[in-house]
């Protein structure tokens, strides 16, 4: 005899076998997360005394650090448009609005920093 499995049951066991792994990549990318940012405070506060002179530290270090910050920004934006040429032109059509909502989304960061290096709106 052979071994058939029921064609009902096996789409079922599929769609729980992903779920499980995708909760199990969730949780693994939770739980590195947690453990780098445990890792990061640990060095900084090895390296500063206390929250306020790293605090410090970074609000006298924001234009270097904005430097990075736009560097950063342009190498994605060249990267998304060398992807972009090479999507069809069907698929390109919804894109628009979720970059210009992405371009919002640095700016409101980056505007942000600023107002928290300057004190903030009083």
């Amino acid at each position: 005899m052979t071994d058939i499995q029921d064609p009902v049951a096996t789409p079922n066991r599929s769609l729980t076998r992903r779920f499980g792994r995708g909760i199990l990549l969730v949780l693994g990318t939770l739980l590195a997360t947690t453990a780098l940012v445990v890792l990061l405070s640990a060095v900084l506060m090895s390296v500063f005394d206390s929250a306020e002179q790293w605090q410090a530290w970074r609000v006298d270090n924001y234009w270097p650090f904005f430097i990075w910050r736009l560097m950063l920004y342009i190498a994605l934006a060249i990267t998304w448009l060398k992807l972009k040429a090479r999507l069809p032109q069907s698929r390109r059509k919804g894109l628009l609005k979720i970059e210009v909502m992405v371009v919002l989304l640095f700016a409101m960061v980056e505007m942000s920093k600023v107002l928290y290096q300057t004190g903030g709106a009083q």
